[in-house]
This record gives structure tokens, C-alpha cells and sequence, in this order.
């Protein structure tokens, strides 16, 4: 029976500079950290393949290390000690038993994080970034565990933003429908505001709908708001 777990959830849109710099963060947090590639069966024929031993995944320790198909699974980690293991799982119900692929065993011991990476970027019906999703599990009511999270997205929150300076906007029109309000579910990288920013044509949060999310001039371009944290830090 699968293990009672809490989700605390945060849909990003992170271009590969994104998530390479939360990564670098993420590896001076949590030093014991390590990264796995989730297995993708339908576009990879090796994670598919009928080999008489189970395959080997390596742990890593940048989740970019793992070299994910733009659109892939990233697993976050944190028991130094846990290793993979696989089964044989049947491709298709009711067929053969020779139908079947290595799948993994379960999930990782909690605590531990998914990362949906998005950022492979999409020129029609105009450009934009493929959003992706970051998902971390704890036991519920464990202190020790949510402290850890609370860590997790304060260090996150450095490097995204959910309101500060974005507005709404029809698409393909690009015309601006509404300012971004506080607390909203989605979050834009540094590095995708600034590729958002370098083409008016461009949007963060694309929707079939029709709408999407812009910078607006209120939002620093990256290299003067790194500028502007050095200068409070050494203000102190």
C-alpha cells in the first residue's frame, strides 16, 4: 500500500538557464541531494527495452546532470543511502506475458521531489516556453520535513516570480487583459522574463484558451536586478 504523503505543488515556466541556476542553489542547500532521470518508455526505446538484467540508473548531482529530454521527469533525492530497484511490469493488460518492460519500484523515501521540466520553447500560435512543475512530498505532519520544504521554496522563490510586474494578455493579439494578482499558482523564471522581454511577440504561461503572461517594464532586466541585490547586501 502506497505510504500517506503531503504534495505542495508550484507550476513554473523555467528556460534551461533557470533551472540550471536553481540547480546550482539546490546543490549548496542540500549537499546530500542526489538526481535521477525518470524512465520515459514512450520516447526513449532504451527505457523500453526487454534486457535480461534490470537497467542501472545513475544519481547525480545537478538535476540537469541527468541529461532529461526537454519535457522529461526529474527525481530530487534526499537519503544518501537510497538506490533504485526495477520489476518487470506488463506493457498491456490481458496480452502475453513476454509483453512487458523494466519499471521502477516504487517511489523514492519521503521526503522527495519531482520536477515536471518545461522550457522547450514553441513558435506557434506564438513563442513560447513548454511550462513545467515542481512537486514536493513529505509525510504528513512531520516538522523535520516541512521545515525542509519551507527551505526548499524560500530558496526557489529567489530565482521566480508570481506577480511582481506580469500581466495577462490575449493571445495571438498580445493585448494586456489584467495585472497578475498576489498569490498566484504560476511562476516565471528570471531567465524566461528576460527571453520574454527581448520580443514583444513573446509569452510565459501559454494557454490553448488564448491567453498568456508577459513582463511589463516594471520588471528589471535580469542583469540590473542582480545588480540591485548585491548593492542591498553590501548596504546591509
Amino acid at each position: 500500500m502506497s505510504q500517506p504523503v503531503w504534495i505542495r505543488s508550484k507550476e513554473v515556466c523555467f528556460l534551461e538557464a533557470d533551472w540550471w541556476d536553481f540547480g546550482m542553489a539546490l546543490q549548496e542547500m542540500f549537499p546530500q541531494a542526489r538526481y535521477y532521470r525518470e524512465p520515459d518508455p514512450i520516447n526513449r526505446p532504451e527505457d523500453r527495452a526487454q534486457t535480461p538484467e534490470p537497467p542501472v540508473i545513475t544519481l547525480h548531482d545537478h538535476l540537469l546532470d541527468t541529461r532529461p529530454r526537454p519535457m522529461g521527469t526529474v527525481m530530487m533525492v534526499f537519503d544518501p543511502d537510497w538506490q533504485p530497484s526495477f520489476r518487470k511490469i506488463s506493457t498491456e493488460i490481458g496480452r502475453e506475458p513476454e509483453d512487458w518492460r523494466w519499471g521502477l519500484t516504487g517511489e523514492p523515501p519521503l521526503p522527495y521531489v519531482a520536477f515536471g521540466l518545461g522550457g522547450h520553447v514553441f513558435e506557434q500560435p506564438v513563442p513560447h516556453p513548454y511550462k513545467g512543475a515542481i512537486h514536493f512530498y513529505t509525510e504528513p505532519h512531520n516538522g523535520e520535513q516541512a521545515a525542509m520544504m519551507g527551505r526548499f521554496f524560500r530558496l526557489f522563490g529567489k530565482f521566480a516570480t508570481n506577480r511582481k510586474g506580469l500581466v495577462r494578455v490575449r493571445v495571438p493579439e498580445l493585448t494586456v487583459t489584467a495585472p497578475v494578482g498576489k498569490g498566484q499558482p504560476d511562476w516565471c523564471g528570471h531567465h524566461a522574463l528576460e527571453w520574454a522581454r527581448q520580443n514583444p511577440s513573446r509569452v510565459l504561461f501559454y494557454e490553448r484558451a488564448g491567453f498568456g503572461i508577459r513582463p511589463t517594464g516594471e520588471v528589471l532586466p535580469l542583469a540590473k536586478a542582480a545588480a540591485g541585490k548585491k548593492s542591498r547586501r553590501a548596504g546591509g
